[in-house]
């Protein structure tokens, strides 16, 4: 399965316009005023000029959702193209309960991990 970098840019808000075979828009993850986001769909890759990043489908849903990698494959996996999300927003269920005492934590820790690498 290929993600379209385009069509996760242009979901996440960003106005895109044709330049030759490239595409532009504001960059949405710094103040951008003038076009320094190119997207060459031919290459399903992203760059900023503004900020120096860039990269595939994966790199612009880490950086969008503020993900792990693994994360970001997930999303793109189950197909959320929605609107950003604010940063401190969590897209997956904790492991663990964050208000719990440390040893709470450090078992719920443990469990955590003894299931998953059964």
């Amino acid at each position: 399965m290929q993600v379209s970098v385009e069509h996760l840019v242009a979901a996440s808000g960003v106005e895109l316009k044709a330049a030759g075979k490239d595409l532009l828009g504001r960059c949405p993850f710094h103040d951008d005023r003038e076009a320094s986001l190119v997207i060459t769909p031919a290459k399903n890759l992203w760059h900023c000029f503004g900020c120096q990043l860039g990269g595939g489908p994966i790199d612009w849903m880490m950086k969008r959702e503020g993900v792990s990698f693994r994360h970001a494959v997930e999303l793109l996996r189950a197909g959320a193209l929605s609107a950003p999300r604010s940063r401190g927003e969590r897209l997956l269920p904790a492991p663990v309960a964050l208000d719990a005492g440390d040893r709470a934590l450090l078992d719920q820790a443990i469990r955590y991990y003894q299931e998953r690498l059964k």
